[in-house]
């Protein structure tokens, strides 16, 4: 069973379903990037808004993984 996505969530909630951090979602929120509606006190991410900037990033280029010496070695 497939959970439900909301239109809208509370911070917390975005950082869960989109696995950004608080900070880092308030600076893209500041840039314009994600949608952020203000309900009363509440913070409200437009999450369908999000999702799709998200997947409008450049994919990850990854070099090969470096291994670290120990300095017994």
């Amino acid at each position: 069973m497939n959970p439900v996505t909301p239109h809208y969530a509370p911070i917390p909630q975005w950082c869960a379903i989109s696995g950004m951090g608080r900070t880092r979602t308030y600076e893209e929120a500041g840039k314009g990037n994600i949608r952020v509606i203000k309900v009363g006190g509440r913070s409200l991410v437009d999450v369908p808004h999000g999702l799709a900037w998200l997947s409008s990033l450049p994919e990850a280029k990854l070099g090969p993984a470096h291994r670290q010496q120990s300095a017994a070695a």
